[in-house]
């Protein structure tokens, strides 16, 4: 009995070591600890580098670090660098690469503590929890990357700077929340690479998202973007292959800027971007397969190089907008779907393999009554000598001159001479009308082409269904009265004259 007494007092004072707290004076830590195998460390008073350093070197078994009641003071040496050769150490700051790589698992911070130092936790595998003091304002480059059991982080108000890489490659970390008081960017690929991040919160504060802060986010399918958004840039490959599935950009009525590649490679189903934008960069939605709409606002009179390359599933009446002057080099790449594609008035420049691999194309109509200057190979893999190009009659003529546009089997459509007084021939039951923005006929025979023009006669759209009804969406068009040309097989023709409400 008296031996087992021994063996419980003995285990208990061992126990008793593994958990240790300590009243410090800065730079007497070291003095302060007898057995460096304790695992669990309270510290109160004050503590500045020289700690840090005994603590980095020598507690290599500590997995919790209670700092809350401590105070960081400054310390300085100009012979004698602690970490990374640093010779000076700022106050409430934890020094730079001061717990790399360490078995942490548990962190409480001072709650004056207003600046993490680079790398200052990166590589701490086994941190499960820290809590961030309310009044943080700086967290350096790569302070907590590869902290791969950190499973959630919200960022301080006060926060002010979130440096390059500081969350990233945290496999484990799932939510996010970034609601600062003031303006704040989402410092570079701060959140690269975190594959388990599926809860994003940005409050209307974030005005900036650094380049790929959330790029290799797979599990990140649905950011939540504050009603009040502020955000003016999301910078190049900010999303790039992500998870992301749907963003409420129209939200962000303050958004100027989408950089390059800023969403590529994504599974986006569709997305309305603000009126607000001004520039989007080179493949911004470049080879995002499942993206089946996008609405691009009017100011965006360029398409930039790839910006929706690689889009087969779009499948839109007109995806360039009257106002584009400019489409850049691959920009409609391989949209191996597309059946029709119109090219606005305004267009004036087709770059490089624009159109290219359009496989599946039909019929091309080109408004523009100055033909437009080519790239090399626009139409690469698409088989032009069969595809009707559609001019309007004084330039048809010009468009048969020019290289690459008069490989096309081009043809011109003219508004009818006459028009019927009402919209319905009963003889042949052919009948027109819209439902919204949605023109709808229908005939007792077989329909062989259906065209609708403006006003003023010009061509804006046309169709050849091959049967007893045609359908063609209206809703990029402007006015209210329009002209219907139908041809029926047999080559009867009837035109109306409609008023879309």
């Amino acid at each position: 009995m008296k031996r087992i007494l021994t063996l419980i007092i003995a285990c208990v004072a061992c126990f008793s070591m593994w958990a240790v707290n300590v009243d410090c004076t800065a730079g007497s830590l070291s003095t302060l600890i007898d057995d460096t195998s304790i695992s669990s460390l309270t510290i109160t008073g004050t503590i500045d580098a020289r700690d840090f350093q005994f603590i980095a070197k020598n507690l290599s078994s500590l997995e919790t670090l209670d700092l809350s009641n401590a105070e960081v003071v400054a310390y300085s040496d100009a012979k004698s660098p602690l970490f990374m050769s640093i010779t000076s150490y700022d106050s409430q700051a934890i020094p730079a690469t001061a717990f790399m790589g360490k078995k942490l698992r548990n962190v409480t911070l001072p709650e004056g503590l207003t600046k993490i130092g680079t790398a200052a936790f990166a590589g701490c595998q086994n941190l499960e929890s820290i809590t961030l003091p309310s009044n943080l304002e700086t967290i350096e480059p790569y302070a907590f990357s590869a902290c791969n059991s950190l499973s959630s982080v919200i960022i301080p108000a006060t926060l002010q700077e979130l440096g390059e890489g500081a969350f990233s490659r945290c496999k484990c970390l799932e939510a996010v929340t970034i609601n600062p008081d003031d303006s704040f960017t989402v410092g570079k690929d701060a959140f690269q690479d975190c594959t388990a991040l599926s809860s994003l919160n940005l409050g209307s504060n974030v005005t900036a998202i650094g380049p790929g802060a959330f790029s290799g986010c797979t599990s990140l399918t649905t950011p939540t973007i504050n009603s009040n958004s502020n955000l003016t840039t999301i910078s190049e490959a900010a999303f790039a292959s992500s998870g992301v599935e749907e963003i409420a950009l129209n939200r962000c009525n303050s958004l100027t800027s989408i950089g390059m590649w800023a969403f590529a490679n994504t599974p986006l189903n569709s997305v309305t971007l603000p009126e607000s934008l001004e520039s989007l960069g080179d493949g911004a939605f470049y080879y995002n397969l499942d993206m089946e709409q996008i609405d691009i606002p009017a100011g965006i009179t360029s398409l930039s190089n790839y910006l929706l390359a690689g889009n087969n599933a779009i499948d839109m009446d007109q995806p360039v907008k009257d106002g584009v002057t400019s489409i850049g080099d691959y920009a409609f790449y391989n949209w191996d779907q597309i059946r029709e594609f119109t090219f606005p008035e305004s267009v004036e420049f087709v770059g490089t393999m624009a159109m290219a691999g359009q496989s599946s194309l039909e019929r091309v109509t080109a408004h523009p009554l100055t033909v437009p200057e080519l790239g090399d190979s626009v139409w690469a893999g698409v088989n032009q000598p069969v595809i009707p190009l559609i001019t309007d009659p004084s330039v048809t003529e010009d468009y048969k001159a020019a290289e690459q546009w008069k490989e096309f089997k081009i043809e011109h459509d003219a508004p009818p001479t006459s028009i019927d007084n009402t919209f319905a021939n009963n003889d042949l039951q052919v009948k027109a009308h819209f439902e919204g923005t949605m023109l709808i006929v229908n005939a007792s025979t077989v329909i062989a082409k259906v065209s609708i023009f403006d006003i003023n006669g010009v061509l804006l759209s046309a169709a050849t269904p091959a049967s007893e009804q045609a359908q063609l969406n209206t809703a990029n068009f402007n006015g209210k009265f329009y002209i219907v040309n139908v041809i029926l097989d047999g080559g009867i023709q009837r035109s109306f004259k409609l008023l879309r409400k």
